[in-house]
């Protein structure tokens, strides 16, 4: 009788032996935990990076394509085809303390990069592209464009579309060439040009962040252009971006 007792007594597990195997389970547990969590953080600041540079890239292709075309005349000896290059409503912080910009060119593509369907002898006719960029209370880089025969019978087209999420600062400077020598003598922010059609180029600063938290928060400066921009305490990855670009036929 005796004997059968102590069988079955050693079969199972005493309590401390439980213990030790749940406590045992429970560190297991808490390192997968731990690699898995390591693990989505890396990822999801690879997937930040990534959509920075995304951003970064496409808003500098936009803003060249079109700064590269601002005044552009398809007969430049014929004053019907007179242009500002930059337009009124370019204004030093317009939008909190970012900038707007506004560029005209003559253009046979409408808003949407269709062909106009006026026609001359088979062939688009050229009418005024105006294209303006600025900040939403969004944080959205947006971009508005009208399109017409000429300045007064322009017509909206893209009413403020916002284009690139993430956007903190965006300035713009021009290069004024004073003693039109055909290079750029300074740069000024909009409307301290001796004239506007010595501006030669501009120059675009931007400061964009990632949609996640996936650093340790702190606050840093950024010199975007002219101004000082201090980031939010919020963990999030910021790429600043800075390019210079000649106004068509201008040189500089």
């Amino acid at each position: 009788m005796n004997r059968l007792v102590l069988t079955r007594h050693s079969s199972g597990f005493s309590l401390i032996e439980l213990l030790v195997a749940s406590l045992l389970t429970l560190i297991l547990l808490l390192g997968v935990v731990q690699l898995f969590s390591t693990t989505g953080t890396a990822t999801r600041l690879q997937e930040n990076q990534a959509l920075l540079q995304d951003h970064a890239r496409y808003a500098t292709r936009l803003l060249s394509a079109t700064v590269r075309q601002a005044g552009y005349s398809p007969e430049p000896w014929n004053d019907h085809f007179a242009i500002e290059a930059i337009a009124p409503g370019t204004e030093n912080a317009a939008t909190g303390a970012s900038d707007r910009l506004v560029v005209r060119s003559w253009s046979d593509l409408n808003c949407f990069d269709n062909r106009n369907p006026d026609q001359d002898g088979g062939k688009p006719r050229f009418y005024i592209r105006e294209s303006s960029f600025d900040l939403n209370s969004s944080g959205h880089l947006t971009r508005s464009c009208r399109y017409g025969p000429s300045v007064s019978e322009m017509v909206s087209l893209v009413r403020r579309q916002g284009l690139v999420p993430g956007v903190e600062s965006i300035q713009f400077l021009f290069g004024d060439d004073q003693d039109r020598d055909g290079n750029v003598d300074r740069w000024v922010c909009a409307g301290q040009w001796s004239d506007e059609r010595q501006v030669l180029g501009i120059r675009i600063g931007m400061l964009l962040a990632g949609p996640d938290s996936v650093r340790q928060a702190s606050t840093r400066v950024y010199d975007i252009l002219d101004v000082q921009h201090e980031s939010k305490k919020d963990g999030k990855l910021r790429h600043a971006v800075e390019l210079s670009l000649s106004v068509q036929g201008r040189g500089g």
